[in-house]
């Protein structure tokens, strides 16, 4: 009887310590399964929070990127635009309306292109004439390129009336000889960027685009967009929560919604453009993460208390080796380790059930995960053509078509990468043509420079040595004119000498016929005093000798007066023809005179003529080395965008490989 008692008490201590012992396992896996469980959730919570903040904030960069791509895209095209203006080959009107004409037709988002000039002189594509009121100097997009002009001036977006779609104006100064002379201007929609953004659009994220003010040009709530009608700030919608975005980059903030509910918003900054670009994103992945982490660490709990509260029933002792086993290799599994298989003794059906049901699970998890560790490794293999095949069942069904999107999204990313690879490639091939044909064109614009350079230095010297010689011509003139001036002098002069003569000769030629008057007369004495000799007769003789030598001498003064006057008249005759020669002499001389006066006005105005002429060519010489200095500046900006050109192409081609590397 004692015996039976003996083992009644014994077999009763044995049951109250194995109750014992059972609640005290139960409660230490309790609070073992706690901490895991929190450490789990708290790790799994923390991957899922950092995995949303780094697909924000590479959401933000990526379309910010891709803002700034499109629109430096723009820039490049105005500035191009403006360095055509500048570059003084457009001096025609027509030839300006054609130039922008073109570069409207080379971009479907550009609506207008205009060339715009100090003196309120517009040239706008499509020919249009602005009124007569209008004053393009006082545009504020024409002031702004003019007090930066080294930049191109963005202006504030706005809506354009007739189409409802969001514009904007992009402007930059040109300039004439060295100085800024007016504006070129690009008038652009925005539909690109629109569609871009409207991309982002799903049921819990999206990002939106504001100016650098906060004013909100797109927004998934057409109520917030600009508009016709409206302009609205962050400050004024969803009350004001998304302020903290427009003041700060790149700092990812918890808020409420427009929609309702918290989410993580992130800002980031155009480079270009200085715009604001907003991305939001759900809590979807955390909560997902959380409740499969909660899922897992609620079937590990109930399943291993059920098991422990089995054990109480008389089999402790037994279903401790087994329990201590699955508490192991729990502990492996929470650490992530499923290569573990619970094959310990089945010494109960709870023993069974668990091992097989914790089997299942982790087959389960080690499918999803294979599932998805081949997946992500055939994308970072760079194969985006890969499938997610299997039956996924329950919250994994979410992470399945999470997976699938986001293959979809590279595909749709990587072929448009590759597009624009190609496209890049061919611009910058033709860059890269066209940059060295204007670096041949600049060489060959250097040599044609230095030729004429060269030529305007020869024509210099031989311009001074022109002015040299017509001095030297206008001198001489001068001293020829002198001694024309002093031959008339001596002509006149010689002139009043032969009237002089010509007097005397007539004063001559009245002695002579006194002469011959006297000759008469002592003649006619002879004759009388003969007659009287004859009549004294011998007493006569001597006298009638005298009386015949008196007729002898007065015949010979009447023959030599004959002479004389024979004389005189062939002399006078002769000075009269002198003196006709001499007066035609000096009217030649004068004429000689005064042709000599006239040819050194002339001699003086070549010479003036001349030394401007050489000194507008020394000018155009200096402007010409300065052309030279220009020209070679030129030439070798021409050969560094050469050398620019084939390093895009190089980028464009290494781009185009990195794209063609992926399968899509």
């Amino acid at each position: 009887m004692d015996k039976i008692t003996n083992k009644m008490e014994t077999n009763g201590t044995q049951k109250g310590l194995s109750n014992r012992i059972g609640e005290t396992f139960v409660r230490h896996l309790r609070r073992a399964l706690i901490i895991v469980c929190l450490e789990a959730m708290m790790a799994g919570g923390i991957f899922a929070i950092m995995y949303t903040l780094k697909d924000n904030r590479s959401s933000a960069t990526e379309y910010t990127e891709e803002i700034d791509r499109a629109m430096q895209s723009k820039v490049s095209m105005l500035e191009a635009v403006a360095a055509g203006i500048s570059s003084g080959t457009l001096n025609e009107r027509e030839d300006i309306q054609n130039y922008v004409d073109s570069m409207v037709e080379m971009d479907n988002q550009v609506s207008a292109v205009y060339s715009c000039y100090d003196e309120n002189v517009t040239v706008m594509s499509g020919g249009w004439q602005p009124p007569a009121d209008f004053i393009v100097t006082e545009r504020e997009w024409y002031k702004g390129a003019q007090a930066n002009s080294g930049t191109v001036y963005i202006s504030s977006p706005y809506v354009d009336e007739q189409s409802g779609g969001i514009c904007i104006t992009l402007a930059k100064a040109t300039y004439r000889d060295g100085k800024v002379a007016g504006v070129v201007g690009m008038d652009m929609y925005m539909d690109n960027l629109v569609s871009l953004i409207e991309k982002s659009y799903t049921r819990s994220s999206y990002v939106f685009l504001t100016t650098a003010d906060g004013t909100v040009l797109v927004h998934p709530n057409a109520e917030y967009s600009m508009n016709v009608d409206s302009s609205l700030s962050v400050q004024d919608i969803n009350s004001g929560r998304y302020s903290s975005f427009v003041k700060q980059d790149m700092v990812t903030k918890l808020f409420l919604d427009y929609k309702g509910g918290f989410k993580f918003g992130i800002g980031s900054t155009s480079t270009v453009t200085g715009w604001k670009l907003i991305s939001v994103k759900p809590l979807n992945s955390i909560i997902l993460s959380f409740a499969l982490i909660i899922g897992v660490n609620i079937i590990i709990y109930f399943v291993t208390t059920a098991i422990t509260r089995k054990a109480v029933n008389g089999k402790i002792s037994v279903l401790f080796r087994p329990l201590e086993s699955i508490s192991g290799k729990m502990t492996q599994v929470a650490q992530g380790d499923l290569s573990v298989v619970f094959d310990e003794e089945k010494n109960s059906l709870e023993i069974e059930r668990l091992t097989d049901s914790i089997n299942e699970t982790i087959e389960s998890l080690k499918f999803y995960i294979d599932s998805i560790s081949n997946t992500v490794t055939a994308i970072s293999d760079k194969n985006l053509t890969v499938t997610i095949d299997g039956d996924f069942k329950g919250s994994y069904v979410q992470i399945k078509e999470a997976l699938q999107s986001i293959i979809l999204n590279l595909n749709d990313f990587f072929n448009q990468i590759r597009n624009e690879a190609e496209s890049v490639l061919k611009y910058s091939n033709d860059l890269e043509k066209t940059t060295e044909s204007v670096a041949h064109s600049a060489a060959e614009q250097n040599v044609a420079v230095a030729n004429v350079s060269k030529d305007m230095a020869q024509l210099t010297e031989q311009t001074k040595q022109i002015t040299e010689r017509a001095v030297f011509v206008r001198d001489n003139s001068e001293t020829t004119r002198k001694h024309l001036e002093t031959g008339n002098t001596e002509m006149t002069e010689l002139v009043r000498a032969m009237e002089s003569i010509e007097q005397c000769y007539a004063d001559i030629a009245g002695f002579v016929e006194t002469i011959k008057d006297i000759a008469a007369q002592t003649n006619l004495l002879s004759l009388n005093a003969s007659i009287e000799a004859a009549r004294a007769g011998e007493a006569g003789r001597g006298f009638a000798v005298v009386a015949g030598e008196i007729s002898t001498l007065a015949a010979s003064s009447e023959q030599a007066s004959e002479n004389i006057n024979k004389l005189i008249a062939e002399s006078q005759s002769a000075v009269l023809e002198g003196k006709k020669l001499v007066t035609v002499t000096s009217a030649t001389i004068q004429q000689g005179v005064d042709d000599s006066v006239l040819s050194k006005q002339h001699i003086d105005e070549i010479v003036d003529f001349v030394r401007s002429q050489q000194k507008a060519i020394e000018n155009v010489n200096e402007e010409l080395k300065e052309v030279a200095e220009i020209v070679e500046n030129n030439a070798a900006s021409a050969q560094e965008n050469n050398a620019i050109s084939q390093q895009l192409n190089e980028c464009a081609q290494s781009l185009k490989q990195m794209a063609d590397s992926y399968i899509l």
